[in-house]
Order: structure tokens, then sequence, then C-alpha cells
């Protein structure tokens, strides 16, 4: 059966039918008006998780034959689009999961729903991406790696034209992060779609991930929040998936509601950043930055519960080791206040 036909018939797609799709969409001998007839057909159907992990798949063996791989490495963060204006919480994590020693290979982009992406963040630090091929010799020097979405995976810039015409968004609104060239131990990513959550589960297990972590934030919001019950769905290739609730105030964080994570520009957000890795804001913007890493420092399997790892977040940024990392980097550097 042809694969336009199998779209407009709203069957599920196989394997090599997916590969297909993706080669249709990224090939330089479709016309435009073509490859917006098929995305437009599949975005009508509802995904099963089988073809999400099918997806996810064609996506990371478009460019990688072999994907690369570093001991014990992890990636955190989330699919965008919650529309919540949230500063960078992600990337602010990512300095204080490092300093744990964890290698934290992050894959992020410039901003498409808000006024700074991660990749914008970095701009205003001066912090350079790297390159795939300079990724492990950056871990080895300082354990932390920044990679652009758009330059480990040129093609979605094939792709990008075709999803401006849609109307509502496609499946590559939360392939993203799962797409990290790198074939990771460690994972946790933020989802704002709380009905795909149990898929995206399923496809890191797919993937291979030691242990993982998909969290969709209380309130819609794409990462662990103050303001209510986050629902985690936990993935560990010993044990299956296992799904709970996690209150910020379970951990002993106070309440505090999603507007108060509001950011702005990337330099805003750099600001932001800096006053919490430098001890001078304890605001609900550390908090939620503790949370997030205590999530991250438990998936990691660097402690043994998420409280426990709030606790050392706690510290590693009381004792300058998150801001001593982030200064590592190579940007603008800063002095601990504390």
């Amino acid at each position: 059966m042809e694969l336009q036909t199998l779209l407009n018939q709203y069957k599920p797609l196989n394997q090599q039918q997916m590969n297909a799709f993706i080669a249709l969409l990224i090939s330089e001998d479709v016309q435009e008006n073509v490859k917006i007839d098929y995305l437009a057909s599949f975005s009508e159907k509802e995904i099963t998780q089988q073809e999400l992990t099918y997806i996810t798949n064609s996506l990371i063996h478009s460019m990688y034959d072999q994907q690369p791989y570093y001991p014990k490495s992890m990636c955190v963060c989330g699919t965008g689009g919650d529309k919540s204006n949230s500063f960078n919480i992600s990337t602010t994590v990512s300095f204080v999961v490092a300093s744990a020693g964890v290698p934290v290979i992050k894959h992020g982009n410039k901003s498409v729903t808000s006024s700074s992406g991660s990749t914008d963040l970095l701009n205003a630090m001066q912090i350079q991406t790297t390159a795939v091929t300079q990724t492990p010799n950056q871990l080895n020097e300082k354990g932390l790696v920044f990679l652009n979405a758009t330059e480990t995976y040129p093609i979605m810039k094939k792709i990008q034209p075709i999803r401006k015409h849609m109307s509502n968004p496609t499946i590559f609104n939360i392939t993203g992060p799962m797409i990290n060239p790198f074939k990771l131990d460690y994972q946790v990513m933020g989802v704002y779609e709380k009905s795909k959550l149990d898929k995206i589960a399923q496809t890191l297990a797919d993937l291979g991930r030691k242990k993982a972590i998909v969290v969709y934030g209380a309130n819609g919001m794409d990462e662990a929040t103050l303001s209510g019950d986050n629902l985690l769905y936990e993935i560990n290739a010993n044990e299956g998936i296992e799904t709970y609730t996690l209150n910020a105030q379970d951990v002993g964080l106070d309440y505090a509601s999603n507007e108060e994570l509001k950011g702005g520009t990337p330099a805003e957000n750099l600001e932001i950043t800096k006053n919490i890795l430098n001890g001078n804001d304890r605001s609900a913007r550390r908090d939620v930055v503790v949370l997030n890493a205590g999530i991250a420092l438990y998936a990691s399997e660097q402690v043994g519960t998420i409280q426990e790892g709030v606790y050392k977040a706690q510290k590693l940024i009381d004792e300058g080791e998150a801001l001593a990392q982030y200064n590592k980097m190579g940007g603008k550097t800063y002095d601990y206040i504390g």
C-alpha cells in the first residue's frame, strides 16, 4: 500500500514506511506542496506509541548511522510550547547537575514560543555550543556540553518551512528532546502535552535509557513546578515504568505560582540564572531550579531519592560548585556572593 494511501486511511506506519516518510519530507526532489499534504495527513491521525519510536529512530538515523556514546551522560530539557514564558530553567539546572559530576549533553534550540530559548541564553552568556565530534573532549574537560539542534540536525531546516504551514503543532514539537545525537544513559524530559506522557516514556525506554523521568509540570508547564502536583513517569531499564506525582512541598520547598517563574529577554534571563547560581536569588526561581535539579540527580543515579537530590542541589549552589561549573564554560564569569 502506498504511503499516501496509508496516511489518508489513518493507518499506522511501520519503521520502513516511517523512514520513507522522513526521507520524503527532507528530499530536495519533492515539491513543497506535496510535503505539506503528507505532513498534514500524518498530523491528522493520532500517532501510536510505536510510531513515535519509529519516527524518533528515523530522525536520529537520518544523520547518525551509529549514535556516539559517552558513559553515564544525560540530557535535561523540555519540549517547549507551554507558553509560560518562564526563564531558562533547564539550562540553569544543567550547570547544577554537571557540577555534581554528571556528564550533561544538553540538546537545545532557539525559542519558538518564548522570548529566550536555550541557545538564545547561551549567546547572552557568550558560551559556545559544541560540535558533536568535539563533545567527548569537551565533556572530559568541562563535564558539560551544549549542542545546537540546528547544527546537530541540519535536515530539520528542510522540515521547518513545511511545519510553518501547519496551523496545529506537529509531531516534531515533541521529538526534539528525544533525538539527542548521543545514546544517553539518563534523561529528564519536560512535556506540556499530558496526553502523550505514556507514549514518550515508552519511547525513551525503547531508545535504551538506563533511567529517565518524563515530567508534566503542575498547571501545564514542561518543567516540574512549585504550584501543585507534578506528574512523573519514571523509566527504569530493570523495572519498567512507574507513574507518580510529586509536590514541591513534599521535598521541603514552598508553594509558588507559575507566574513567579516568568523570564524575559536573553539578557534578563542571564541575570536570573547568574543570581541563582551566585547565591543572590533565594526566591521561587531558585527553588524551581533546585526541584528540577533534584529530579535530574535522582534520574542520573547520583542519589537514592528526589528528596536527597533536592538537598544535594541546594548544597551545590550554596557551596559555589554550580557557579564554578558555569565559570568553566568559557563565557562571562561571575563571583559567588552567597
